[in-house]
């Protein structure tokens, strides 16, 4: 229930304390111990944990658990409650707690219907009689009726010191009303407001009457993150469109799920035209579909000198050139910071040259892309991919030309990229002489320019998500393929290895890590790499021999 030690035994710990003092120091310190009993009594109360608890008859030890409960809950800042059935816990916590500025409620999915009102009620009189509530994170994986919705809505509008609202529920389909019905009772001091509505089949939401009669505040004047991974109906547009006409301070957006592509490019237009109140540096458009060429380039036009981080992922299905990547780059070069792209279709191998090579303040780059360093044997004339494989590698459409663009993005924090020859396997077909000479100088290439990136923090070479790719990376970790060059990565701190088809990491690379790498905690997969076959066995002294030099280095 408490971090280190339980809170019911620190008057047996003073016993014991006290039992090593004679009479007149035991007198002499008794105020003392009673000082500093209250005071610790109130640090150890500042944050309770109920996780996997179904009642108070777990809650057990002592027949005083519970009543201590009542008596010092008053001291509680934080609680984080996980029930999975029918619990008293709630209750007590609801008359007790009184000055809370922290809570966290994950309701089971095996709650059953009919315990909706025990258990949710509970909560909504906890966020009722907390007025300095701060920070509120409530998860729902069952039925939510419009009932208990409205009553949880209003419970939230009252908090004035609000500052953090994160909602996740999972029900299909919701409440009819329930997105304005949020926003509307959304108190105006929240700063970060999380709100995720996750349609799953079955549930009885959707029978519910709609909300009616609410108005809208004049503005959230401190509203400066709205993450909303919710898929809004026709209905529900025109309240997206009102809830951001008052959210002048805006800057980090998650754009949700449309049902009309006419709604999409009125947002896109509005933004355009600046006829927002706030300007956004993040956007979030993971869950846009099927983005025409108009639409395309007015989001870039509108973003232009503001944009810092800009995601976009698997839900876009269409963008009608790749050329919009590099428009993007040109447009957005002096102030990105951020990218992630989470779709192979949208992004190539130039593509990625472009943006490191133009973005001077990109700080991280999440990309699924192969970025090609070996090609199968041309099938023909036409087919011939090595003046291409060449020029990328040399960074110019010239393939005379053997200089590479330098990286720019010296500031680089993170970053997530795959090396690959495109195909399922390396040992498939037979390279040509050339493709190796290339590869080998390609991989060089790769390493001499990781080896600028010195603030890196986090490297992760051969990122896959397994839903779309079922490929390695060919950029092997080995000193003779060029990896000592990145010893001036002093600070990196995380590698990831997982996707790498040829390792060979021997004992020189695992001493040339200890020495070159101070800062380095966690690197994953080498053990999945020594596992896949017993002629790799040999290889784990390798890893014994880093964790004997440094027991604190994570090798997952």
């Amino acid at each position: 229930m408490t971090k280190d030690i339980s809170i019911f035994d620190l008057p047996h710990v003073m016993e014991g304390v006290a039992s090593y003092l004679d009479r007149r120091d035991r007198m002499s310190c008794t105020l003392v111990c009673r000082s500093f009993y209250n005071e610790f009594n109130r640090l150890l109360w500042r944050e309770l944990a109920f996780h996997r608890l179904t009642s108070f008859s777990e809650f057990k030890v002592d027949g005083g658990r519970k009543e201590a409960l009542i008596r010092n809950a008053r001291w509680t800042w934080r609680v984080s409650v996980d029930t999975q059935c029918r619990t008293g816990v709630l209750s007590v916590l609801s008359e007790s707690c009184t000055h809370l500025r922290d809570l966290t409620i994950f309701v089971s999915r095996k709650q059953q219907p009919d315990m909706e009102k025990e258990l949710l009620l509970p909560i909504i009189d906890l966020i009722a009689r907390n007025a300095q509530l701060r920070t509120c994170t409530i998860v729902r994986y069952a039925d939510l009726s419009c009932e208990i919705l409205g009553k949880l809505a209003g419970a939230i509008s009252s908090r004035s010191f609000l500052r953090e609202l994160i909602l996740v529920f999972r029900v299909s389909p919701p409440p009819r009303g329930w997105f304005r019905c949020i926003l509307q009772n959304l108190p105006t001091s929240v700063k970060s407001l999380s709100l995720q509505w996750r349609k799953e089949t079955g549930g009885h939401g959707g029978d519910s009457e709609p909300f009616t009669g609410q108005n809208w505040p004049y503005s959230y004047p401190h509203l400066e993150v709205a993450k909303l991974l919710v898929d809004l109906t026709t209905s529900e547009e025109p309240t997206l469109i009102q809830f951001l006409e008052r959210s002048p301070a805006l800057k980090d957006f998650y754009v949700p799920q449309m049902a009309s592509m006419e709604s999409l490019s009125t947002f896109i237009h509005l933004l355009g035209l600046k006829r927002f109140p706030f300007t956004l540096t993040k956007l979030d458009c993971r869950k846009w579909r099927d983005l025409d060429e108009y639409q395309w380039n007015r989001l870039l036009w509108a973003m232009k000198g503001d944009i810092q981080s800009f995601v976009v992922g698997v839900a876009v299905n269409t963008i009608p050139t790749r050329n919009h990547i590099r428009e993007m780059a040109k447009y957005w070069s002096q102030t990105l910071e951020t990218l992630s792209i989470y779709e192979a279709h949208l992004i190539t191998s130039p593509d990625i040259q472009l943006i490191l090579t133009s973005c001077p303040k990109l700080k991280r780059f999440d990309c699924i892309c192969y970025w090609l360093l070996i090609t199968h044997q041309p099938r023909s004339d036409e087919d011939n991919p090595l003046p291409g494989l060449k020029a990328m590698v040399s960074g110019e459409n010239d393939a005379n030309n053997d200089m590479v663009t330098d990286w720019v993005c010296l500031e680089m924090e993170e970053l997530k990229i795959t090396f690959s020859d495109g195909r399922r396997s390396l040992v498939e077909e037979p390279m040509l002489t050339q493709q190796e000479q290339w590869t080998a100088r390609g991989i060089e290439r790769v390493y001499e320019q990781l080896g600028r990136l010195k603030k890196l923090r986090e490297l992760t070479i051969g990122w896959c998500s397994g839903r779309t790719f079922s490929k390695d990376s060919n950029l092997d970790m080995s000193l003779q393929s060029g990896m000592e060059h990145m010893k001036d990565l002093r600070v990196l701190r995380t590698l990831d290895v997982n996707y790498i088809a040829k390792l060979n990491f021997g004992m020189a690379e695992a001493q040339w890590v200890l020495q070159n790498w101070p800062e380095l905690t966690t690197i994953s997969g080498l053990r999945n790499r020594y596992r896949a076959t017993d002629d790799l066995a040999p290889e784990r002294n390798h890893i014994e021999f880093l964790n004997s030099v440094n027991p604190k280095l994570l090798i997952p």
